[in-house]
């Protein structure tokens, strides 16, 4: 069987990438590493599509944190996208809004990533340069085609684990923010 390198994994995403067009930065050599044997172009993508399961499965417990905060002002955001409850939970009682924020921009910036690998085929690509290697490869479903060209999202195995393990933490560190009592708390007693 094939053991990585080649063009391959080039072939696989056959009219989305031109040889001619991106041959410079795509060439289809792999770095040899001593030691380190590449794994072959069906193994990256079985692993990538455990890593998508993962990251799928992060973000649906992450939905529950964020329906569970909106409690009975959620209910009617059932069937709206993860951004608009986002928008919902920025209004929510939250008794440290300014930690709540930063958790709720940090997840923004990963709904983005997220919509990527959702929204698109999975792909991978050997890549030569700098950051030679072998990529997971989504189509950024944000960027506009035109005259520019298209725009791609490259993750390597490690890098797709960092991002499945980022949105577990924010699932948990959301959940771990108080919200305001729904009542006011009676006063202390000034008695003891």
């Amino acid at each position: 069987g094939h053991m990585g390198g080649g063009c391959y994994s080039v072939k696989a995403i056959k009219g989305k990438f031109s040889p001619a067009r991106y041959g410079t930065q795509m060439g289809c050599e792999t770095a040899v590493i001593k030691g380190i044997e590449p794994i072959s172009a069906h193994e990256m993508l079985e692993r990538g599509a455990r890593l998508r399961s993962d990251l799928l499965d992060a973000f649906a417990r992450l939905e529950e944190v964020i329906c569970e905060k909106l409690g009975d002002s959620g209910k009617g955001l059932a069937n709206q996208s993860l951004t608009q409850k986002l928008n919902a939970l920025e209004k929510a009682p939250f008794r440290y809004p300014t930690k709540a924020k930063q958790r709720i921009a940090e997840i923004r910036s990963l709904v983005d990533c997220r919509n990527d690998i959702v929204h698109s085929v999975l792909s991978i690509a050997d890549i030569s340069g700098s950051n030679a290697g072998s990529y997971l490869v989504f189509r950024n479903v944000s960027g506009i085609p035109g005259c520019t060209g298209r725009e791609f999202r490259a993750l390597t195995l490690e890098e797709f684990k960092t991002l499945v393990g980022r949105a577990k933490i924010v699932a948990k560190q959301l959940n771990d923010q108080p919200l305001k009592a729904a009542t006011p708390a009676a006063p202390a007693s000034a008695s003891g």
